[in-house]
């Protein structure tokens, strides 16, 4: 066996099909799913994956943890919202037919985002590199509860090809994942013992927008540029404001 595909999930029934359906190439693919309550992993089934379970404990854990399932010798590893496009499958099946590209043990490719109808080119969306194919065992991400980064044991080469991000439904969907994570970052800021205020968490919003408006060409991005930016600089604050809510007892961690 040659090719894993690994995958984790959670209630991705409206995703995970396209997803799949771009890995077809790989001899498995592998589901880890986080007790879904969608049909997500009836559907993984039905598209052949191999389908775990096993309670969400942090994406460095549970990217790990899939890891270990693989039996091929390559590994491909990506989000149940992204899709491999066609260039970038036969760039992974040149590199895994090829010996001499065993003298890199990972792989990173250009990932581009699809926001409010249309591709971001700018805002730090692209071309966002991401290492997602490696020679399987030699490679284990790290990392804090949300920021996961994988960690090749030696030299990484480069892939044009892309892969297709499909992070967010509607604005709706993008402020829910806003909410979400800027709380598992505020509380793993706090179990490190870092402080906040509100005129901090205000200064750090104001500069993530600069940042992604204007130092990261965001408005050539358009209007979905100038809400990205927007966004981003929301998001900064409530990682803060939340903190420093921790840091008073106004709220506690969850379990």
């Amino acid at each position: 066996m040659t090719l894993s595909a690994c995958v984790i999930t959670l209630n991705e029934e409206k995703r995970i099909q396209a997803c799949l359906e771009s890995l077809s190439f790989a001899d498995e693919i592998i589901v880890l799913d986080s007790h879904s309550k969608d049909r997500t992993r009836e559907i993984a089934r039905r598209m052949g994956a191999r389908v775990h379970t096993h309670a969400f404990d942090g994406f460095v854990a549970q990217k790990n943890r899939v890891l270990k399932m693989v039996r091929g010798r390559w590994t491909l590893i990506i989000d149940a919202d992204e899709i491999v496009t066609p260039e970038l499958r036969e760039e992974i099946l040149g590199v895994i037919r090829d010996p001499e590209a065993l003298n890199c043990v990972a792989y990173r490719m250009p990932r581009m985002s699809y926001y409010l109808h249309r591709w971001i080119k700018h805002c730090g969306w692209y071309p966002e590199c991401k290492t997602r194919l490696f020679q399987s065992g030699k490679a284990r991400y790290a990392g804090g509860v949300v920021h996961e980064i994988l960690k090749p044991e030696g030299p990484v080469g480069y892939l044009k090809g892309r892969l297709e991000h499909y992070s967010y439904e509607s604005i709706s969907d993008h402020l829910k994942r806003i909410d979400y994570y800027s709380t598992l970052i505020a509380q793993d800021k706090f179990r490190r013992g870092r402080g906040s205020s509100p005129l901090w968490a205000i200064g750090k919003s104001f500069s993530k927008f600069f940042i992604t408006y204007f130092l990261r060409l965001g408005f050539l991005d358009g209007r979905a540029g100038l809400v990205i930016s927007v966004l981003a600089g929301y998001y900064n604050f409530l990682k803060y404001v939340k903190l420093w809510e921790l840091n008073k007892g106004y709220a506690k961690l969850d379990d």
